[in-house]
């Protein structure tokens, strides 16, 4: 049902992120007979904490298919992960380019060490990487009609400085489509969520590496089992200690450490952004959708 929703959109906007009750009773069959009061009710007392989705975009594969008229991408971030593909099959004409903080043969030996510390990563899947933004956004002499990254911005030390960055390898009136985890949702549950307060801190500091604050959380306060309401932040355990202790260490021993710099709910995410462009702290944005897709989220930007 919602991709044949979308294909009946205007391409050259976004579609509404307002709760519909007509798309949430058809993708949820167990709600036909409620009332569109009801299905509002519904949303706000399970629907949400289900992780039900509300509007026209119920899926990763429908956010990125608001890109089908776009003719030149770039997805960040991508590792072996690369999300563009079936856009590339619709038409073969499009550019598609692909870009990490890596070079291709570094995320090859970095899946390999995953691999043997019991993780999961497939080498095969690692696209040809055309810019590796260790070296930064200047050396990009290609400007896109859209920029993906998905899971990406909750690692950048400067959220600030990545809006800019994505905005200089942009067109007039281009976009920039993420995904990023609900912390309700995922294991930062018990982090205090990012206020605008942290984001102008990084940014006025330049920062260029995740807080400590951020490694400490990261590593010792997360919670892979935090539906059990056991919160960390109550834990008096001993053997905390040590992983305090191991946190500073990584921290001064690091030039970077791959941690969430930040907490976002679709809500805060949409008001700090929307802040940000209006305080004139990153480029000015004609348009911001977010759109709750299972335990993460979508947002899609139009820069002006």
């Amino acid at each position: 049902m919602t991709f044949d929703v979308l294909n009946r959109i205007d391409m050259e906007s976004f579609p509404s992120d307002d709760f519909d009750a007509h798309v949430y009773r058809l993708n949820y069959p167990d709600l036909a007979a409620l009332d569109e009061t009801e299905l509002i009710d519904h949303y706000r007392e399970y629907g949400v904490h289900e992780k039900r989705s509300s509007t026209v975009i119920s899926s990763r594969n429908d956010f990125l298919s608001l890109l089908s008229n776009k003719t030149s991408l770039l997805e960040i971030g991508v590792f072996d992960s690369p999300t563009l593909d079936f856009l590339d099959e619709m038409n073969g004409s499009r550019v598609i380019h692909y870009a990490d903080w890596l070079s291709r043969a570094e995320l090859i030996e970095r899946a390999r060490v995953v691999i043997e510390q019991g993780g999961k990563r497939d080498a095969s899947k690692i696209p040809d990487i055309r810019w590796v933004l260790s070296s930064g956004y200047n050396q990009i002499d290609c400007i896109y009609d859209a920029v993906v990254s998905h899971h990406c911005v909750e690692h950048q030390p400067d959220l600030v400085r990545h809006f800019i960055d994505v905005r200089s390898i942009l067109s007039e009136g281009g976009w920039y489509l993420l995904s990023l985890p609900n912390k309700e949702h995922c294991f930062d549950y018990f982090i205090p969520e990012t206020t605008i307060v942290d984001v102008l801190e990084a940014y006025y500091m330049k920062r260029q590496k995740p807080a400590f604050k951020s490694v400490l959380e990261h590593r010792v306060f997360t919670s892979e089992t935090f539906f059990d309401g056991i919160n960390p932040y109550d834990s008096y355990t001993p053997g905390m200690k040590r992983r305090f202790d191991n946190a500073f260490c990584e921290f001064n021993n690091s030039d970077y450490v791959d941690v969430h710099c930040w907490q976002f709910t679709p809500e805060s995410f949409k008001k700090i952004v929307s802040q940000l462009s209006a305080l004139g702290i990153i480029p000015m944005i004609n348009e911001l959708k977010v759109y709750s897709v299972g335990a993460e989220f979508c947002a899609a930007i139009e820069f002006a």
